[in-house]
This record gives C-alpha cells, sequence and structure tokens, in this order.
C-alpha cells in the first residue's frame, strides 16, 4: 500500500496550506520586529534600583565604543556600547553566575540586560516607537 492511494486530493491540499500557513506564522515576526527605521534613534536606558542612572543615545557609537562604568552594592559594572549594540562587558567578580556578562549584546528594543545582585538592569528605548509593552 502506497502514500498515493491512503490520501486524497484533499488531504494534500490541506498539507500544502498548513504548511503555507506554518510558513508566513515564521515570517511574520521578522517583518514587525526586523531592523530598525531609518528616522528611529535607540536610547540605552540603565537602571539601578529604582534609579534612572544614564541615558546614553546608541547612535553615538558607530564612530568610537563608549565605555563606562556603574557601581553598585557588590561592585563596578564595564558597560560598552558599539556600533549599535549594547552589553556588560564586565561583571564584578562577586556576581556568582555573571548572568548579565554572559547575556551578550542587545541591539533592539524588547531583551534587557539584568544583574540582579547588583539591582542593574540595561534595556534599550526607541525614540519612534509604535510597541507600548511587551511580555516574555
Amino acid at each position: 500500500m502506497k502514500i498515493r492511494d491512503i490520501l486524497t486530493f484533499y488531504d494534500k491540499v490541506l498539507i500544502v496550506f498548513v504548511i503555507l500557513i506554518s510558513l508566513i506564522l515564521l515570517l511574520i515576526p521578522f517583518y514587525y520586529f526586523g531592523a530598525p527605521a531609518e528616522d528611529e534613534e535607540l536610547i540605552l536606558r540603565v537602571q539601578q534600583g529604582n534609579e534612572l542612572i544614564r541615558t546614553v543615545a546608541v547612535a553615538d557609537s558607530y564612530q568610537e565604543p563608549i565605555i563606562f562604568e556603574v557601581e553598585g552594592p557588590i561592585g563596578v559594572h564595564v558597560i560598552e556600547v558599539n556600533q549599535g549594540r549594547v552589553r556588560v562587558q564586565e561583571a564584578p567578580a562577586d556576581d556568582p553566575l555573571k548572568i548579565c556578562e554572559k547575556t551578550g549584546w542587545i541591539d533592539r528594543e524588547g531583551p534587557i540586560i539584568v544583574c540582579v545582585p547588583n539591582s542593574l538592569s540595561l534595556w534599550l528605548e526607541s525614540t519612534n516607537s509604535d510597541i507600548d509593552g511587551m511580555s516574555w
């Protein structure tokens, strides 16, 4: 018994339809959350506890990297902004897991770098965004 004998014409149409819908649904996030628009400018916000301690225009990092330090309860974080991306270059030695350092680069709205032991959070905001908020 071959597969041609089991499937009808409508079964084949249904399979093709499901595959096409699946591909379309996979590509929708790339359309909406792809590259930033031309007139959009990203701004890095650095918050410690409930206090916003620094804002940096990410566009300024294309000429040369911006590297600065943030002092916290357990030590100093070194933050790097380079080519439109942001990362924690070095976490304090007292940070046991260094998750904020292992998070790597962020280059768009949405992802957040958080260091819980130092109560530090970094995220990018757009000056021209239609998104009110995101949930994970």
